[in-house]
């Protein structure tokens, strides 16, 4: 006997001929089907297409579906063949079903992929809020061993400087927190719609053809998390003890402390940083003949370039000078080179046969000039052409220099492999020497730029641990500044401007970037 006819009127269970509630039906046996009896239907036949009864008839004609039209992308009963959906080409209802299935599990896919950037986002965090603590700790420590030291005169101090770390700690931990928060919501919304997707498979066609419609569900969330923020610095460190306690409570008030940490995108890697104003910087990039000048937006966060110098010349160093006139070391011709706005590069300084590197103005506004040749030294120059030359029998190939408030010149020496910071004094003399060993470091100590700040204590970019170091005027490591925590990869040109802001030019990979930190309260 033919199916086909009338299994519409059947009031009876297909397999088992019992009369049941009969909620689903099968397209491809045409039969009514009880709770029971589909379980087992599905697992002996799960290549037939079962549909909720409420789905299974067609509406026009109350009739079982029994094909999918593909040109109106919907099931279709034999009547409807003969009619509206005469000619039309059409499926049977398991291929229909798996093309909406491959849609749904493309989806699927994508929303697996969002996951796992959430994932990572979400360990990334919870590791930089474990490393916030421990350096927090750190902090803390040192405190502690200085209030032993100082005694009663310190406690109170030190009992204010320890509840500053908590509050910069907790307001961080907060913020971390909410945004670990979000994002875990997040993530728990791509799981359910996962799993809404992965129940599609028992559903009808038209609930599949429904969910489809209704996409994207997940308006609000993006493909990729929000990147988390970066935590404060919180730096402290006290400088020299004294008898006096006024000299004392300003010694433990005078903390170096992190407070705003920004940072904005440039065109190449940065080599050099030079402040000219307290919102304009002059930066140089590895092997370009240029000088560009960018202006920090402080309201939008940006820095915006301004102008920029062609050269016939590589500048290995140069200085910003008042005046809005620039000096620039060229290490190929032997010279240093006065450059002006919308003007042709002048000769400033012939320093042939040696190679000009590092500048700077020492406290007499006098130019210092780290020079090398078969050994290395500085020339302090008085003027163009006459000038005196110190620590020639100290240096090997100097490369950058600064003058330090108590008059030594704090000079980055190289050697072979070995990267040393010299201490020299006005007459010659070696003071001290560090080569990066008071620093728990796991890289090579490359220090490639240094400046020194209002306390007399000396800042370096490390190249090679991704780190702004700061020693005090005696070579002696206090603490790393940043790191790479912060966003300080392959550090280079650093300097401090009139407001006491550090600028650090970095770059990697063609990338550049100005970190820009409120060093000094």
């Amino acid at each position: 006997m033919e199916k086909m006819g009338t299994p519409q009127y059947i009031l009876m269970c297909g397999i088992c001929c019992q009369n049941k509630s009969l909620p689903c039906y099968c397209v491809d046996c045409t039969e009514s089907l009880c709770v029971d009896c589909t379980k087992d239907h599905e697992k002996q036949k799960p290549d037939h297409i079962t549909l909720p009864m409420a789905e299974s008839r067609c509406p026009d004609h109350q009739k079982f579906y029994a094909v999918h039209c593909r040109m109106c992308d919907m099931p279709v009963c034999r009547e409807c063949l003969t009619g509206f959906h005469n000619g039309h080409t059409c499926s049977n209802m398991n291929q229909a079903k798996a093309e909406k299935m491959h849609q749904v599990n493309r989806y699927k896919r994508d929303l697996s992929e969002n996951v796992c950037s959430y994932q990572s986002s979400e360990d990334q965090g919870s590791k930089q809020l474990e490393n916030y603590k421990s350096e927090i700790n750190a902090v803390k420590m040192m405190i502690n061993g200085q209030r032993e030291r100082l005694k009663a005169m310190v406690d109170s101090q030190c009992d204010g400087m320890i509840n500053s770390v908590e509050t910069t700690l907790e307001t961080h931990m907060d913020q971390l927190t909410g945004e670990l928060s979000g994002i875990a919501d997040c993530k728990r919304k791509i799981q359910e719609e996962i799993l809404r997707c992965e129940s599609l498979s028992g559903k009808g066609i038209l609930e599949i053809k429904e969910f489809l419609e209704t996409l994207p569900h997940l308006k609000d969330i993006s493909d990729w998390p929000p990147a988390l923020s970066r935590p404060v610095p919180s730096k402290f460190f006290p400088t020299e003890t004294s008898s006096s306690e006024g000299a004392l409570k300003q010694m433990i008030g005078n903390v170096v402390l992190v407070r705003i940490h920004n940072s904005f995108s440039c065109k190449l890697p940065v080599s050099n940083i030079q402040a000219s104003s307290a919102d304009e910087v002059w930066v140089s990039f590895p092997d370009e003949k240029l000088l560009t000048k960018y202006h920090y937006n402080k309201d939008k966060k940006t820095g915006e370039e301004r102008e920029t110098l062609k050269l016939d010349f590589k500048p290995e160093c140069f200085l910003a000078r008042k005046g809005d006139y620039l000096l620039a070391s060229d290490r190929f011709n032997h010279c240093i080179w006065k450059i002006e706005s919308k003007k042709k590069p002048q000769l400033f300084i012939k320093t042939s046969p040696n190679n000009p590197k590092g500048l700077c103005w020492n406290n007499r506004q006098e130019l210092v000039v780290c020079v090398s040749g078969l050994t290395g030294s500085l020339r302090i120059y008085k003027n163009e052409k006459s000038y005196k030359e110190i620590g020639n029998h100290l240096l090997n190939a100097p490369s950058r220099v600064a003058q330090n408030g108590d008059e030594n010149y704090i000079v980055l020496d190289d050697h072979l492999q070995s990267h040393d910071v010299v201490a020299i004094d006005p007459k010659g003399h070696c003071k001290w020497k560090y080569n990066g060993s008071g620093d728990s470091k796991f890289n090579t100590f490359f220090p490639k730029s240094v400046c020194c700040d209002s306390l007399m204590n000396i800042i370096l970019s490390d190249f090679g641990n991704n780190s702004i170091v700061l020693l005090d005027k005696n070579g002696k490591f206090l603490m790393n500044l940043l790191c790479s925590m912060y966003g300080i990869q392959s550090p280079q040109g650093i300097c401090l401007d009139s407001e006491g802001k550090l600028w650090v030019g970095q770059g990697k990979d063609g990338l550049g970037e100005c970190h820009i930190v409120q060093y000094v309260k």
